[in-house]
């Protein structure tokens, strides 16, 4: 543990008991023996994660390698495929996709406000072979309120390498070889199965359609305490095809802002598209006006 760390964890706050606990590949904030939140990192796994997540000291929220499918990593971003070669379905045996999610580099700055900021690269490439696509990826984690609130602010930046890049997904009903649950890709929750019971809405109301499009979506829902929690994505207007069309599956929970969902998309050689959201966690129920303020706020920089 760096001397950093080290004076983190014996510093006493009004936040009493939060402190940092920190790896070669991942730092978690920790408030007694629970985990707050964690961030994974670790090369030979490939794409970073969160999990677990927790809101305001109640169980973990994020769902970790479930069996129904075992690659989906809680709180994560995967491509669906690129040039045609599959970066989503791992092989059970070996965690591998057919394409390599490629962790070059991380840098974690944990801060005595029991903030964090994280600056990952990574490149996309078929397996032995350069990369066709790189990413500049930036997370930033709030520090928790006195309620218990926190968010993690997603930015990535895509870059295509010297020749054009297919991002595609499976595709959807009325497309050739469509089917009703294609069009997923990007930033991803899969949440824990007892919150099943809780229920999308955005600022129009009630969520009932997969493919509507919309500036954010909240799930919400009843808490252990007795009370209500939410969880909030927000995407920001410089973010690629905002507003997206969001991909929502009450079962699992799962739901994802999924930009390839109306059509695939080729980034031209050396250009870039960007990706941004605020991810929110709240022991709150949702109230559509905060959300819509702090959506304001977010989308200028406020």
């Amino acid at each position: 543990m760096t001397s950093l760390m080290i004076l983190l964890a014996s510093a006493v706050t009004a936040e009493a008991g939060l402190a940092w606990q920190e790896t070669p590949h991942s730092l978690a904030l920790v408030r007694g023996a629970q985990v707050v939140w964690q961030f994974n990192y670790k090369p030979e796994e490939g794409k970073p994660y969160f999990h677990p997540v927790t809101i305001d000291g109640g169980p973990p929220v994020t769902n970790l390698r479930p069996a129904d499918h075992y690659w989906h990593r809680a709180l994560w971003f995967s491509w669906k495929s690129i040039n045609g070669l599959v970066y989503w379905e791992e092989d059970p045996k070996t965690g591998k996709s057919p394409g390599e999610t490629e962790v070059v580099a991380v840098k974690a700055t944990p801060r005595q406000d029991y903030s964090a900021r994280f600056e990952l690269a990574l490149h996309y490439h078929p397996p032995g072979q350069p990369p066709v696509l790189t990413e500049q990826r930036t997370v930033t984690v709030s520090a928790p309120t006195p309620t218990g609130a926190y968010h993690i602010d997603w930015l990535s930046t895509f870059t295509a390498g010297d020749a054009a890049v297919l991002l595609d997904r499976t595709p959807i009903a009325g497309e050739p070889n469509g089917v009703s649950w294609g069009g997923y890709a990007g930033l991803s929750l899969r949440l824990a199965p007892e919150l099943r019971p809780w229920q999308f809405s955005d600022s129009d109301g009630a969520v009932k359609e997969v493919t509507k499009q919309a500036r954010w979506i909240a799930f919400s829902g009843p808490a252990q305490n007795g009370g209500a929690a939410a969880i909030i994505v927000l995407e920001h207007p410089r973010s690629f095809r905002h507003p997206t069309a969001w991909y929502l599956i009450q079962g699992m929970p799962y739901f994802s802002p999924a930009i390839l969902y109306r059509s695939p998309h080729t980034l031209p050689a050396n250009q870039s598209l960007t990706l941004q959201y605020r991810i929110m966690f709240q022991p709150t129920a949702v109230d559509r006006e905060a959300v819509e303020r702090e959506w304001q706020a977010f989308s200028t920089g406020q």
